[in-house]
Parts: C-alpha cells; sequence; structure tokens
C-alpha cells in the first residue's frame, strides 16, 4: 500500500512552472500561425484591369481608297486623268472610222437610170456652159469607174464603188469599199476648184478642203468614216486620185483645155444638186 506521504505527493497540485507550461500549453500565436500553415486562406482573384483608352481623338473607319488617294499626287492624279482622256479620244476614233458613210440618198448611185456620155458632151460644148446634175455624174461613174484594191489589203478588202455628193462650194468624192465579206468602209476627199492667174494665165487650182474647219481653223481635207482629218492627210489618198485622173484623162484634159471651171451648187427645195462648168474669163 501505498504510504499517505506518496497519497500526499500524488494529489499535491503542481505549481505553476514556467517550463510546464511552455511543454504543454498553446499560446495563442502559436494557434494562429499553426492554423494558417495548415488550413491556408483561398487568395482573391485578380480582377484584370482594362488598358487606359484614348478619349482626346474621335475614331476613324479606314476607308481603302481613301489611303490610295493620300498616297497619290497631284501629278500623278493629272498624269492619269490624261491618259484616260487620250484612251478615250481613240476608242471614239477607232469606233467611228469603222462606221460608213450612208450612200443611199446620193442620187444616182444606186439607181438603174441610164447613164450619159458626159465625155462627149464637153467635148461639143465648145465653150458653152454646162451644167451636170449629181445623178448624171454618179451614173457616169457608175458605168464607166472601176476602182481596184492593190497591195496587202487586197485580201481583205475590195472596192465596191465610188460616187460624188455635191455640197454649196465643194464635193466629196467618196471611195465605197467592203472589208471581208459585208463590212463597208467609205473614204471621203473634199474637193474644190478656184481659178487663179499663174504667169499672167489663167488656170484652175484644185484644193483638197471643203466644209466647216476642224477645231483650231484647221481646213477639213475628207473623212475617213465618220472621223474627219485635216487637209493634209489626203495625201494618203493621193494615188488613188491619180488612178481616178488617169482613167478620165480625156475627161480632165478637154475641161483644162476649153478653159472650165467647175462649180458646185447643193440643191435645195427639191431641186437638184449641179454642177456647172463655165469658161474662166480671158
Amino acid at each position: 500500500m501505498a504510504s499517505n506521504n506518496n497519497r500526499k505527493r500524488t494529489n499535491k497540485k503542481p505549481k505553476d512552472n514556467p517550463l510546464w507550461g511552455d511543454l504543454f500549453t498553446r499560446a495563442d500565436s502559436d494557434t494562429e500561425l499553426t492554423g494558417k500553415h495548415l488550413y491556408p486562406e483561398k487568395a482573391p482573384e485578380s480582377v484584370p484591369v482594362p488598358a487606359p483608352t484614348r478619349t482626346s481623338a474621335p475614331i476613324r473607319r479606314s476607308y481603302p481608297w481613301l489611303s490610295l488617294w493620300n498616297k497619290l499626287n497631284v501629278w500623278s492624279i493629272a498624269a492619269i486623268t490624261v491618259f484616260l482622256v487620250f484612251a478615250g479620244y481613240l476608242y471614239w476614233i477607232v469606233v467611228n472610222m469603222w462606221i460608213p458613210q450612208d450612200m443611199r440618198d446620193i442620187a444616182g448611185y444606186t439607181d438603174k437610170g441610164v447613164a450619159r456620155d458626159l465625155t462627149a458632151i464637153v467635148r461639143n460644148a465648145n465653150g458653152a456652159d454646162i451644167i451636170f446634175t449629181e445623178a448624171e455624174i454618179n451614173r457616169y461613174l457608175r458605168d464607166t469607174c472601176r476602182i481596184r484594191q492593190d497591195g496587202v489589203m487586197a485580201i481583205f478588202s475590195r472596192s465596191e464603188g465610188v460616187a460624188l455628193r455635191i455640197h454649196d462650194g465643194y464635193a466629196e468624192f467618196i471611195i465605197d469599199s467592203i472589208i471581208g465579206s459585208s463590212w463597208h468602209q467609205t473614204t471621203a476627199v473634199h474637193l474644190s476648184f478656184h481659178p487663179v492667174t499663174e504667169h499672167g494665165r489663167q488656170s484652175v487650182k484644185v484644193s483638197f478642203c471643203g466644209g466647216e474647219p476642224m477645231p483650231g481653223n484647221m481646213p477639213r481635207g475628207g473623212s475617213i468614216g465618220r472621223v474627219p482629218l485635216p487637209q493634209h492627210y489626203m495625201r494618203m489618198l493621193q494615188p488613188s486620185l491619180e488612178s481616178l485622173l488617169t482613167c478620165y484623162k480625156e475627161f480632165f484634159d478637154t475641161i483644162r483645155e476649153q478653159g472650165y471651171c467647175p462649180t458646185f451648187t447643193e440643191g435645195k427645195n427639191g431641186h437638184d444638186s449641179t454642177v456647172r462648168l463655165s469658161p474662166m474669163p480671158s
């Protein structure tokens, strides 16, 4: 049995001991430290901060054509404008060159009337005035004139006929050609005659001009299709005109020998267009 002294020793309350408390008691600070490490709190999610925006300048929409316009300078725009105008004018020329004149209104070109021998009439006139109508001249050309296409173009084109259209003060000598199978193209030369005095003698001057002048007061010499041509461009048709003079050498020689000067008058108010052959004053 335990002695009383032992019981007393056992039941005796321990005295407050700093070391005892340090080993078997927990400080509040230890509890907090341990809890934070064992059960850490979830960190709050970070909220993204929007980037600062510029509010001083308004938002502009981008246009591709505007950026291209800004890159081009004044000279580039001027060069493009000139090119477009030139291309449009060239296109107009090419298209209108292949639009033929309407020759159905030329008297005597398509009718079946009988042609008179104009050469014999001029030969027997003996210096008297002679008047030929447009229909008489074109019937005579229809029965006597045959124009043949030479050179490289002979493969692609052939001559359909020639005609004379009379205006006031001048006449159009028109060559009607067919390109390919049925495509018509007309080439016209303006002819006018004027009496002149050279070396004391009267003679007739032939000019390849007539009608309204072109822009810049440039003399109009003819046309290809519906495109007017200046006077000096008629040199291109000089071989055709020389062939015409060769075919009617007797006719033109008689006119020159008798001193005739042709005068053209356009028909109005139902009257026919005429050419008058009058002798020049000596």
